[in-house]
């Protein structure tokens, strides 16, 4: 294109958009006499999307329930290299298709379904090759490979694709593999899921800041509930059994900031039945106690409309 033309370009444009206003023209309707996308195309674009998705996955479910069907019929007619054939076989197939959907714009939707088929048919086929080829021997040896064996694998299959689906698979996998390796080294239970559950926390912090944040509540819940059972089952009747009231309000406090629901909503729930259980241990049959926690719960709502109140009137302002 020559500098001439592409100044008439630009005079055109400029005549168009000091025009289109004073008759009234919108940019659909100039993009449609233009032969652009008429109106609504858009949305129907979207509907399409969510349509395309929903049958992606609704696609996969029943593959997967054909599978697991099929594979029950026919299991005791198997000797056992075809139990792990028909088993880790098409766990293998169904990754590497996702693999290669993945990388095709128009079978991309189907990329999730196939990885989460993949991940429950993997660790089925390998603990039945355990099971037909090992020779016994502690079962927590074969959960501890096939956990570890298949988060380095979908750990490469996120550092390819960059997807939220993969790095949730790797966090549960990792998840297995620690606990096992903590239950291997006879590690007090309480303790593993005390550092199992932290370790969760703290990682979906560090991931809901990136671009995969959408996994971030299953870790919040999981983690959050196996930290607050491991600490109530280290203080329980003990002089330090109070104290977890004082956790689960810092985990509260944590949502706030965060402002996650699901963490708010497992704190939230842990204070409740922490309560109920402390009223049915000290106080069955006392009226006082109901009526004591009703004002102090009044007491922390009136002290959290002071504080707002001062961090609106001097906080802010001398800020």
């Amino acid at each position: 294109m020559t500098s001439e033309q592409h100044g008439q370009r630009t005079h055109a444009l400029r005549e168009i958009v000091a025009f289109a206003p004073l008759h009234g023209l919108a940019f659909a309707q100039i993009a449609a006499a233009l032969g652009g996308p008429p109106a609504g195309t858009q949305e129907e674009n979207r509907w399409r999307g969510v349509i395309v998705r929903v049958l992606s996955y609704l696609g996969g479910t029943f593959v997967f329930a054909g599978i697991g069907i099929f594979i029950a019929l026919q299991w005791d007619n198997l000797n056992s290299a075809a139990r792990v054939i028909v088993t880790l076989g098409p766990g293998i197939s169904a990754l590497g298709l996702a693999l290669l959907a993945a990388r095709d714009e128009r079978f991309s939707n189907a990329t999730t379904p196939l990885l989460l088929v993949a991940a429950a048919l993997e660790p089925t086929g390998m603990f039945v090759a355990f099971k037909e080829f090992g020779a016994g021997g502690d079962w927590r040896w074969a959960s501890l490979i096939t956990s570890g064996t298949l988060a380095l694998q979908f750990g490469a299959v996120f550092a390819g694709l960059r997807r939220s689906t993969p790095l949730l698979l790797v966090v549960i996998f990792a998840t297995s593999f620690w606990w096992t390796a903590f239950d291997l080294l006879n590690v007090d239970e309480k303790m593993i899921a005390l550092l199992i559950g932290g370790s969760l926390v703290l990682a979906a912090v560090g991931i809901d800041r990136s671009r995969h944040g959408d996994i971030t509540p299953v870790m919040y819940f999981c983690g959050a509930i196996s930290f607050l059972y491991g600490f109530f089952d280290a203080v329980k009747r003990t002089a330090l059994e109070i104290t977890f009231v004082a956790v689960a309000a810092g985990l509260v406090y944590l949502a706030t900031i965060l402002k996650t629901r699901t963490l708010l909503f497992v704190a939230t729930l842990a204070i409740l039945t922490y309560v109920g259980y402390f009223t049915g241990e000290h106080f069955a049959d006392s009226v006082g106690w109901p009526l004591a926690l009703i004002g102090f719960g009044l007491f922390m709502i009136a002290l959290s409309a002071l504080a707002l109140r001062i961090d609106r009137d001097y906080v802010r302002r001398a800020g």
